[in-house]
């Protein structure tokens, strides 16, 4: 993948601040969007990185776009990189010291690569030195990410670290709620039930399952119930043995 592909991917639609559910996470989320609005104002007295970690599913990377989204809307470029493509290489991560936002998603992805971490600690010494706003999110906290190269760890907890905490069942069905009302549309509390009983759980599975769901909603012009969601799993299941007798 080329560099300009690479720092032009598109972001999610749903990721935004105003449709995340915090819960436990509000601390990371409020300080994320403080320094994405510092960054942007100049209003930053010195070089902010926040780290991101915990288990898949949690928020992380909706909020790294979020952050690029907020950033857009403010004015700056920011630049997200998802180090979980393979198509990516370190050479990326150059020349990146004067951008006001970076996002660095997945680095548990490139521990133990000695170009990509020699990239990384570059990048990070770097933008210590002519400040900006760097985003990173992983699997786990700096001293355990398995990194081989030596104050690589140390360097990027230099910042502010928060580890991730994931939501109750209450908390994913308000997140569901929620994320259909920005969508547009009402969920009722019963069909959020319904959902959360019959679907995997993680919020990106959720909010894919969402997208499905609002275009289905909006082609047959029906209002999203029980009775709707179980019309829509039918006609998969119909589709899916007519497929398999193919």
């Amino acid at each position: 993948m080329s560099r300009q592909l690479a720092l032009n991917l598109r972001l999610k639609d749903a990721s935004s601040f105003g449709n995340f559910l915090a819960g436990p996470n509000r601390e990371a989320l409020e300080q994320l969007r403080a320094a994405v609005v510092q960054a942007a104002t100049q209003a930053a007295t010195k070089p902010a990185m926040i780290y991101l970690w915990g288990a898949e599913g949690v928020g992380k990377t909706h909020l790294l776009q979020a952050a690029c989204r907020l950033a857009q809307e403010l004015g700056i470029a920011p630049v997200y990189i998802p180090l979980a493509d393979a198509a990516l290489g370190p050479s990326l991560l150059e020349g990146l010291e004067e951008t006001p936002l970076v996002c660095l998603d997945d680095v548990e992805r490139v521990a133990g690569r000695a170009e990509w971490e020699a990239a990384l600690f570059s990048l990070v010494e770097r933008r210590r030195s002519t400040g900006g706003m760097l985003a990173v999110a992983a699997s786990a906290p700096p001293d355990r990410l398995g990194l081989k190269l030596p104050d690589l760890a140390s360097r990027l907890a230099w910042g502010t670290t928060y580890a991730m905490q994931p939501l109750s069942d209450t908390q994913k069905r308000e997140a569901v709620q929620l994320c259909a009302r920005h969508r547009g549309f009402e969920m009722p509390e019963d069909v959020a039930s319904y959902i959360l009983s019959r679907y995997p759980r993680d919020l990106p599975s959720l909010f894919e399952l969402l997208d499905r769901i609002d275009e289905a909603s909006l082609t047959r012009q029906r209002r999203v119930t029980i009775p709707f969601l179980r019309e829509l799993e039918a006609m998969r299941y119909d589709h899916a043995g007519i497929e398999n007798k193919s």
